[in-house]
């Protein structure tokens, strides 16, 4: 019976996946021209491709029987079935028979399907050859193949599923139902431990439903461990009923480890780089592909941002931006192997600008140039730079303070001692422009000690200082300094013990309401507070909080910047110097001052001291000025200060001897014909300074005992102990204190 009519396209398809070896001929004029041939026949005769478009009558012309078949499936338009002898090249093999069936295909195609018809023995022949093919390709897989009857028995394995499951040979295995050997379990990536019987193998085998790919951990007795991925499918008979399974066993133990070991190197790496603050990148400039590793999008907030060169350069800050293109774009003309870095900012999505350092190479990979490296984030790294360029920069200022306070201190020694002499001789119609002299004067000398401070070369005297004591001390001199447009409001806790110097600390508490006053023009409440906190200075030393807080204007955050610089004011008569000198007081008592200020927020300054326990306060007695007895010798390069020293002194009732050098202070001690009870020298002097001619003096006179005065030196404060020093410009009851104590040897 005829077939439906199909088209040539679909019937060939059909044909090329057909079991049997299939061939298509068209009728042409009682004979017929072979079109196609399938994947089967194709595959026994390799030449028939060649053959295509050819008659039949000359490829069949030694089976004219063949012909007369077609002839008659055509006519009749019935199939017909012919059993013929195989013809290999002439040859007629004697024992293979193939079955031809003719199939018309209206209108004028014809289709021969070809099946070989074996005999019994040829049967058993040839399985039993495809047997042992099977066993050869069940040996040569690489992998552990496993396959079990329906019952779960094994039915065939190779060697390495026999060592797989323990078993020294495949003959271990064969027919059994529980494969794996004493010691051996197998548990799920979860770890989960998979039972005998749930083992996919046999449950293919038993189910039908297959298993893909799954992959589990064997643990061995003597104590490593494998993964294993496995493949299970059905085997089916027939009817399609389960006939058992086939499973594949591949051993990724090492292809596992290996990329456990990737990443975990990746995620050192990864490590590494984030504690080093930076990142790897690469970037292929032809195409405009780029990347870089998290880090540096955590590192410089870059979420979001592509790999192409432009999106990259956008998040340069713009005044960085064109060197940078100008580097990529010589990197990129020059096409060389190279080595480059170089360092710019970046903006975030955070608004943070951020330094960057740049480091890489490029190199020609396929004729394309690469370039790859890493990136840096050294913000840190010029933060410091710049507070080390700052530093050094107030260390210069300070030195030159302190250069111009130890000079002016001379010039004021002798004209606060010229103006304390006079106090006893001058006239009363002089007496009040005297005052306003010497008041200058000593505004003069606080304005030095501010520079002292700052530089930091203040000698001070610690001691035991109460700071609510001190805060209530100066309560009514605060009073009267902020006016009456401003409230004062004074919040002292008892018992907050510091070691300092009371006077500088006054200074420092002067400084901030004064400071406060000048934020405040149309009046306002400054507070005062004195706390004890909880908080440790340095990790280690708990801390006294003495808090200065304004309702002014406030400050930006580049004036809390500079707010501590020497000479930074933003007041028009400012001198730059009242913050600066409390920063210096601050950190010379091992403390620290911090500000706190928005625009129109006012301002809050806290000084933080190390705390020290109580100490029985003192009775201060009040100094008196009383006749002293004995020769002094005073040395000081300065004329003016040297004669006003001498007049002070013989105001007390002291001897006096002069000397305006080392030189002659020797060939004074060596030479001169009464006792010389006290050294009376300057610490800072050309050639000599003051320890070296106190030693040599001391050599000439052993008895004698030495005060230093100074306006400032490098080595002052740090030479001798603060009981034979006195800082210049001293009072006369000053200077009879000291000289009492050394004539008394009391320190």
């Amino acid at each position: 019976m005829a077939t439906q009519s199909l088209s040539v396209a679909t019937l060939i398809h059909v044909l090329e996946h057909a079991p049997s070896a299939a061939y298509l001929l068209r009728y042409d004029e009682d004979d017929f021209v072979l079109e196609a041939v399938n994947a089967r026949a194709r595959a026994a005769s390799p030449a028939l491709s060649k053959m295509l478009g050819r008659r039949v009558s000359m490829l069949y012309r030694d089976q004219p029987e063949i012909i007369g078949d077609a002839l008659r499936c055509m006519r009749e338009k019935a199939t017909v079935v012919r059993e013929t002898r195989v013809r290999r090249h002439d040859r007629i093999e004697a024992n293979q028979q193939q079955r031809l069936t003719f199939v018309c295909v209206e209108p004028e195609h014809l289709v021969i399907h070809v099946e070989d018809v074996a005999h019994e023995q040829n049967t058993e022949a040839a399985l039993a050859e495809t047997q042992e093919h099977y066993r050869s390709l069940v040996a040569s897989v690489p992998d552990a193949v496993l396959v079990r009857h329906a019952d779960g028995s094994v039915l065939a394995c190779n060697d390495v599923a026999a060592e797989l499951f323990g078993r020294q040979s495949q003959a271990d295995l064969m027919g059994q139902i529980e494969i794996l050997a004493p010691g051996i379990r197998i548990e799920t990536l979860e770890g989960d431990l998979v039972r005998h019987e749930d083992l996919p193998s046999l449950q293919v085998a038993r189910t039908g439903k297959a298993v893909r790919r799954e992959l589990f951990i064997q643990f061995r007795p003597d104590g490593t461990q494998r993964y294993v991925r496995l493949s299970s499918e059905p085997l089916r008979a027939r009817d399609g009923s389960v006939a058992g399974s086939v499973s594949l066993y591949a051993d990724e133990t090492v292809r596992i480890l290996a990329e456990r070991a990737q990443r975990q190197s990746a995620e050192r790496l990864e490590l590494a780089l984030d504690a080093a603050r930076m990142g790897y990148w690469e970037w292929e400039p032809e195409s405009d592909i780029g990347s870089w590793s998290p880090t540096l999008t955590k590192k410089f907030d870059l979420e979001g941002v592509g790999g192409g060169f432009a999106a990259f350069v956008a998040r340069i800050h713009p005044d960085d931006r064109q060197v940078v293109q100008q580097v990529a774009r010589e990197i990129v003309e020059s096409r060389e192997a190279r080595t480059f870095e170089h360092e710019f900012r970046l903006v975030g999505n955070d608004g943070v600008t951020r330094w960057a350092r740049s480091q890489g190479r490029t190199e020609l990979k396929g004729g394309k140039l690469h370039l790859a490296g890493t990136l840096m984030d050294v913000t840190e790294r010029h933060r410091l730079e710049e507070e080390l360029r700052r530093a050094h920069r107030l260390e210069s200022i300070g030195r030159l303070a302190g250069g111009l306070a130890h000079d002016f201190n001379n010039l004021l020694a002798a004209m606060l001692g010229s103006l304390e002499l006079l106090q006893e001789v001058c006239p009363e119609a002089g007496r009040e422009d005297l005052s306003t002299a010497r008041h200058a004067a000593e505004r003069a000398r606080d304005l030095t000690a501010q520079l002292l401070a700052f530089a930091r070369k203040q000698p001070i005297v610690l001691g035991p200082v109460d700071l609510s004591q001190l805060v209530q001390r100066v309560e009514r001199l605060l009073d009267r300094l902020v006016g009456p447009t401003i409230t004062l409001q004074i919040d002292a806790e008892p018992d907050l013990m510091v070691k300092a110097d009371a006077p500088q600390l006054e200074q420092v508490l002067v400084n901030l309401a004064v400071n406060a006053r000048d934020a405040m023009p149309q009046g306002g409440v400054l507070r005062v507070r004195a706390t004890g906190d909880h908080r440790h200075l340095d990790g280690e030393r708990e801390v006294v909080v003495l808090e200065v807080e304004d309702q002014g204007s406030g400050m930006d955050a580049e004036t809390v910047h500079h707010v501590f610089d020497p000479f930074f004011t933003t007041k028009e008569a400012g001198t730059g110097l009242g913050l600066a000198s409390s920063y210096g007081i601050v950190q010379q008592h091992g403390g620290d001052i911090l500000v706190d200020s928005e625009p129109g927020r006012g301002a809050r300054f806290r000084v933080l001291l190390p705390r020290i326990g109580k100490s029985p306060s003192a009775q201060i007695q009040p100094t008196q000025t009383s006749a002293g007895t004995g020769c002094v010798l005073v040395v000081d390069d300065e004329d003016s200060v040297r004669r006003t020293t001498a007049r002070l002194l013989k105001s007390l009732g002291y001897e006096v001897v002069l000397a305006k050098d080392g030189a002659e202070a020797l060939t004074i001690a060596q030479t001169h014909p009464l006792p010389i009870d006290i050294l009376v020298c300057d610490l800072a002097m050309p050639e000599h300074n003051g320890p070296e001619v106190s030693r040599q003096v001391t050599r000439a006179r052993p008895n004698i005992r030495t005060l230093f005065v100074s306006g400032y030196s490098k080595d002052s404060a740090e030479a001798v102990a603060a009981a034979d020093f006195l800082q210049k410009p001293y009072t006369r009851a000053a200077l009879s204190e000291k000289l009492k104590a050394l004539a008394s040897n009391r320190k």
